[in-house]
């Protein structure tokens, strides 16, 4: 795997919560007493007639969800990013960063607290850099995936203006080398600032991106390390030390993980 250059790395905070639920018994119905007194038999008393129920009101955002989710997927599927539809969808938490540090990542927890393999991951990236950034720098906005936790040695995958940069990461270095793309162009030419639809598809040695339904690039991962699961993160990757450097956010974030 070629190494076009090289990028410092970071450290990141892990939170847990649970919920408990319980249930309490039932009391148990009484038969009446028995009488010996004679009674006069009762006319027949009229049923009530039955009153209609309402039913629950459909949750129309959910559904429409559901539905955009299993045709994103088999869109994924019938493109061969993924092998089959089975998995799970997870929502993620919104996302909100800037930061001023030239050639520096910053990673924040995306809501998933566990580790991921396989798996498709996408959001609505808003950006913006307080200066325009052109190679050899970057300023975008993305996620990082398979962050070892012992380590946080991984993979980056990055939206800029000029092209979706995938890196991986070596914590005993601190640095991140460029990864080459397999197929496709990898280029974007995106305004300064910048509102797009992120995909990522990460399939064993493969990851696949797409920008706003377009598929960009195809990369090939490494075959003998990085393959465990590990964190899945947002990240941030900052061209300039002017002002408040670059800003990102992600919104409407969801990942499908693999069974």
């Amino acid at each position: 795997m070629k190494s076009n250059r090289f990028l410092p790395v970071f450290s990141v905070i892990v939170l847990l919560a649970f919920v408990v639920i319980g249930c309490g018994p039932q009391a148990t119905p009484t038969e009446p007493p028995a009488t010996d007194t004679p009674t006069a038999l009762p006319t027949e008393t009229p049923k009530p007639t039955a009153t209609s129920r309402p039913t629950a009101t459909p949750n129309l955002a959910a559904t429409k969800e559901a539905e955009e989710t299993t045709a994103r997927i088999q869109s994924y599927v019938d493109n061969g990013y993924l092998a089959s539809i089975d998995g799970k969808l997870f929502k993620l938490d919104d996302y909100s960063r800037e930061m001023a540090q030239i050639n520096f990542l910053d990673v924040d927890f995306a809501g998933y607290q566990d580790v991921v393999q396989n798996f498709a991951v996408w959001g609505d990236v808003k950006m913006q850099s307080a200066r325009d950034v052109a190679y050899p720098e970057y300023s975008g906005c993305g996620f990082s995936f398979r962050i070892n936790p012992d380590n946080f040695d991984g993979y980056t995958a990055y939206i800029t203006n000029d092209s979706v940069l995938l890196t991986y990461c070596n914590s005993s270095i601190n640095r991140c080398g460029e990864i080459g793309k397999t197929r496709g162009q990898g280029t974007l030419n995106l305004p300064n600032p910048a509102e797009v639809k992120m995909e990522m598809i990460v399939n064993d040695t493969q990851a696949y991106v797409l920008v706003d339904g377009e598929f960009i690039g195809e990369y090939s991962l490494f075959t003998d390390k990085m393959t465990d699961p590990g964190y899945i993160l947002y990240s941030i990757i900052s061209g300039t030390n002017a002002e408040y450097g670059t800003r990102c956010e992600v919104t409407n974030a969801g990942m499908w993980i693999v069974k």
